[in-house]
Order: structure tokens, then C-alpha cells, then sequence
């Protein structure tokens, strides 16, 4: 975007400067055409939007017959300065009735009464007054309007840019790439963190593993292969919502950034019209953007894979200065005098006014779709397999079924390093997402219809960030357990244990993992069923599905 992202925190004080400049041009310019008028005896506007006085001006009577005398023919010195270059303060005017330019007027003149009066060599010529008057309408047009531009005074755009780098720490360290297309980068996490640990949970020694249902439990039911399989739609999911918040980040920021520099580009542009004697057209796009297209610009690329085979997921990605959010070109012409100007201006700064309902409108529907789409995904699918649901001590006969012990404990260590950096890495940056949460908020500093919910949503992430960590704890705990038990059955097996415990690094899983095992709360939030009336809402997160409400969220019944 031209002129790079605003990221002034006291952007009302640059209103203002910019405003008072408009302020000087507009002076200058209704000036010159104030006297104009007065030479020509013609009238002029006193106001256009700023509030009048209610008993109406009381100036200088230019219109009185002496008074015009000295118009007519004195070379009235304010009148000149006015029309020249205006250097200096306002000149004191003599008020003589006559000059070398027009020479003398007649003896006599009538008048407003009809008399026939002398007409004197020198009148008090209130020119001046009427020039300082201008100065005073210019000063009220300009608070008229301050009073419409939107302010977005203390908003602080690298808060915002921080909170995306930490919600994409999050999203790159659970698979999440960049997508083409992406108007926004970031550096992905090593794949010696996260991802490699994990592949070793999601292959052969894991998902494919026969003994955890016998041995630990650790199954969902008749319809998926338990624990093992939830791993990398988990982390898949977790990823495209890490983007998609991303997203809305942007679209606060592009709102913030557009409505600014459109801000300054209108006024900017309505002062140097005001200085011109001609037609002024200049190109706003894409210094002021509309983005109609933002709630197509918020959702993933690609759509959402709920039930992902691989770990990683590719999504789009939306910078601040919206290039994806479908700009729509615009540009803006003025007239040079004041009343096209003035015209011109208001008209730009209803239209800002409309756009930037729309932007807000389509903000809202952007975080709506998001977490409609959220609230469809199974628990499953979201933050593991739910071990609270498990039978701990394993289900069915376990003649003739074999644990290879150093396998299993290296599953649980690998389990137990996966929650330690969950735990220690990626849920704590979610206080650096919330660092931006002040400036997530409209023109006047108040949450709008989509920040608070944004808010929301980011706390709801952390909760299915922390589940996540405490079902991967709690599965270490069970897998080390089943281990144990296996060593017990023979004196071999029991060496294998001691030997391979021998190297073990870790602890206990942390007293808070089981409450962090629990499915997130998500009953906060509706989503209208199509079709239905406007008062009927789907409550219950994951959706119907053919295997009933237990379907990815309960272990096979007992």
C-alpha cells in the first residue's frame, strides 16, 4: 500500500494536523472568492457543514451605497490582497473612495435610505473583518469535519502484526504452510520440533500398532482406530484455525489501515484542489480499498479437510494491507472552488462512512464462518482422541498379544515431549496473541460486532491447545502404564522395562493434565441450521453424524 502500514498510536493527532492544513487552503481559497464577490457585488456561501450561528452573520455591509464606492473605486487593499498571494496578516485598509487606478467617484450618492449624500474622501472599510470572519468558517468546517472521519486514534498495528507472528508460531509448529497465493509469510517452525515427534506417533509403531485397544484402551469405537488415527486431523485442523485467525487479524489491521490513508489521502487531496484553478483527479486505489470480497478472503484455501490423513495443512494466508481483499478502484475529482470542494469532500466521506460499514459487516461474517466451521469438527478431530473416554486398563483378552516394551516406551516419551511442548511452547503465546486484543476494536476504541468474538475465539484455540496437551499426557501415562503391566507377566519382559527405564528422562504427567484432557466447552456458541427459522440454532458442536452423537468423541461401549 502506498505510503507502507500507519503505525502511529496517536493517528488523531495526525487527523488534526492534516484537518488544520485543509483548514489554511480552504481559508485561502474562500478568501479569494469572498472577494471576488464583494468586487463584483455579488454574494458568496458564509457555511456549508460547520454549525451557524443562530441570529445569522452579522458582517461588514459591503452592500451599502458609500460602502460600495470605496469598492467600486478606492482600491479597496484587503480586496487586492485577497486576490494575490495573501502573504503576510490581513492589511488595514484605509477606505478611500477613490484611487489611481479608477480615479474619482461622483460628488453624491444615495443612501439605503434614498438620501442624497456626499460622498466622503474615506469610509471604515470592514473588509478586514469579513476576511477574519473567513477564517473563523474554514476553522468550523474543518471541526465538522474531524467530527465525521473515522479516528482509529490508539490502534497499534505491530501489536497486531506480533499477534499474528505468534498465532503463526503456533500454526507452523502443528504443520500449517503457506499457501500460494498468501499475501502474508512467515518462518516455518524446524521440522526436528513438532512434526518429527509426531510421525512417529501416526506410523507403523503407532496408529498402526495392534496391541494399544487389548492392552491400553486406547480406541474410539467401531468407526475409527482410536488415538493414534486423531493425531493428524487433529494437528491439520489446529493449523487451518491458527490461519484463519491470521486472517481476521488482517482484516482488523486492513480495516485500521485503509480507513487511515484514506483518511489522509482525501483530505490531502481536497487541499490541493483548493489550490488549483483546474480540475483535480487523482487515483485512491489502492491507497482506499474496499474489500466486498473479505469474507472469500478469510476462509481457507483449499477448504477445510476436517478428517486429514498427513499432518500439515496449506492455507492462505492475508497480509494487513489487503491485496486479497478484492480492491475495488476508485478515484476522486474536485472542482477548485470551494463549494465543488466541499461537495466533493463530504461525498467521499459518506462513501468512506459506507465502506467502512461494509468492512465491519464483513468482518463479522468473516469470524462467523470460521467458527461455524470450527464448531463442526468433532472433538476427534480437533484436540485427540478423547482419553477420558478410555478404559485405562485395556479391553478384551490379551492372551497372545505382545508388547515390544522399548517401542511402547518410546511412544510414551514421545507422547509425554509432544505435551511438553505444547505445554511450554506453543499455548503460552497465545498471551502474546492477546497482547494486540486492545486494538482489536472500531474507530471509537469499542469493540464492534467481530472483536469481542474474535477474542473468543482465540481464548477457545488456547482451550483446544490445552486439551490437546493434556490427552497426550494422559496417553504417555497410559502407554507407560501398559508397558509396566506387559513386564510383569515374565521376568524377560521385566528386564526390558528396567533397562529401558534405565534412560528415562521423564516425569509424571502435571496434576492439571486430566482437567486439561476434558473436550472444550463450546456450548457458547450457535450455529444456524439452513432452512430452519432465524430462532433455531444447532447447539451441539461436531454436528449430527449417521453413528449418532457418540460418533469420534466416546470409546466403543462396554
Amino acid at each position: 500500500m502506498s505510503g507502507g502500514i500507519i503505525y502511529d498510536t496517536n493517528f488523531y493527532s495526525t487527523l488534526v494536523n492534516e484537518v488544520n492544513a485543509f483548514r489554511d487552503a480552504l481559508t485561502k481559497r474562500w478568501r479569494e472568492e469572498v472577494a471576488v464577490a464583494v468586487r463584483g457585488l455579488g454574494t458568496f456561501r458564509t457555511a456549508f457543514h460547520r454549525v451557524r450561528v443562530p441570529v445569522g452573520e452579522d458582517l461588514w455591509d459591503y452592500w451599502d451605497p458609500i460602502n460600495q464606492v470605496h469598492i467600486i473605486y478606492g482600491s479597496c487593499e484587503v480586496i487586492a490582497w485577497a486576490q494575490g498571494d495573501q502573504q503576510g496578516g490581513i492589511p488595514s485598509c484605509p477606505g478611500r473612495t477613490f484611487g489611481p487606478e479608477m480615479g474619482y467617484p461622483p460628488t453624491t450618492t444615495f443612501d439605503r435610505n434614498g438620501n442624497e449624500v456626499i460622498v466622503p474622501n474615506e469610509i471604515v472599510c470592514g473588509m478586514n473583518s469579513i476576511m477574519q470572519r473567513v477564517e473563523d468558517w474554514a476553522y468550523g468546517e474543518g471541526s465538522a469535519i474531524l467530527a465525521k472521519l473515522p479516528t482509529f486514534d490508539a490502534h497499534d498495528q505491530r501489536a497486531i502484526e506480533s499477534a499474528q507472528q505468534a498465532i503463526l508460531a503456533i500454526g507452523s509448529a502443528v504443520g500449517m504452510e503457506s499457501s500460494g497465493g498468501s499475501g502474508a509469510t512467515f518462518n516455518p517452525s524446524s521440522n526436528a520440533d513438532l512434526i518429527n515427534k509426531i510421525d512417529k506417533l501416526i506410523g507403523a509403531d503407532g496408529e498402526g500398532g495392534a496391541w494399544y485397544t487389548v492392552w491400553t484402551g486406547l480406541a474410539a469405537d467401531r468407526l475409527k482406530d482410536g488415538f493414534f488415527a486423531s493425531i493428524a486431523p487433529t494437528l491439520g485442523n489446529q493449523a487451518q484455525i491458527a490461519a484463519g485467525v491470521h486472517n481476521l487479524y488482517s482484516a482488523r489491521g486492513t480495516i485500521i489501515q485503509e480507513i487511515r490513508s484514506g483518511s489522509l489521502k482525501i483530505l490531502r487531496d481536497a487541499g490541493k484542489a483548493l489550490d488549483e484553478t483546474h480540475t483535480v483527479t487523482t487515483d485512491l486505489n489502492p491507497v482506499w480499498q474496499t474489500f466486498q470480497g473479505m469474507g472469500t478472503a478469510l476462509t481457507i484455501g483449499g477448504g477445510w479437510n476436517p478428517a486429514l490423513a498427513a499432518v500439515g495443512a496449506s492455507c492462505i494466508l492475508t497480509g494487513i494491507i489487503g491485496q486479497n481483499f478484492a480492491p475495488e478502484t476508485k478515484s476522486t475529482e474536485y472542482s477548485h472552488d470551494v463549494e465543488a470542494v466541499i461537495t466533493a469532500l463530504w461525498a467521499h466521506l459518506d462513501e468512506q462512512a459506507r465502506d467502512l460499514f461494509s468492512r465491519e459487516n464483513d468482518y463479522n461474517n468473516g469470524v462467523h464462518s470460521l467458527r461455524d466451521t470450527i464448531f463442526g469438527i468433532d472433538s476427534f478431530n480437533l484436540e485427540l482422541y478423547d482419553m477420558t473416554e478410555n478404559t485405562a486398563t485395556g479391553n478384551g483378552d490379551r492372551t497372545g498379544i505382545h508388547i515390544d516394551i522399548p517401542t511402547a516406551l518410546e511412544l510414551a516419551d514421545t507422547c509425554f515431549e509432544c505435551a511438553k511442548i505444547y505445554e511450554d511452547r506453543l499455548i503460552p503465546r497465545i498471551t502474546d496473541v492477546q497482547a494486540a486484543d486492545a486494538s482489536l476494536a472500531t474507530e471509537d476504541g469499542s469493540e464492534g460486532m467481530a472483536d469481542p468474538k474474535v477474542k473468543a475465539l482465540v481464548l477457545e484455540y488456547r482451550e483446544y491447545l490445552r486439551t490437546t496437551c493434556g490427552r497426550l499426557y494422559t496417553a504417555g501415562e497410559q502407554i507407560k502404564a501398559a508397558a509396566e503391566a506387559y513386564a510383569a507377566t515374565d521376568a524377560e519382559h521385566a528386564a526390558a522395562f528396567r533397562s529401558t527405564m534405565a534412560d528415562w528422562d521423564e516425569g509424571s504427567a502435571p496434576g492439571h493434565a486430566s482437567d486439561w484432557a476434558r473436550a472444550t466447552d463450546r456450548s457458547g456458541w450457535q450455529v444456524h441450521i439452513p432452512g430452519a427459522p432465524s430462532y433455531v440454532f444447532d447447539t451441539t458442536p461436531g454436528g449430527e453424524h449417521e453413528a449418532g452423537p457418540e460418533y469420534e468423541t466416546e470409546a466403543t461401549p462396554r
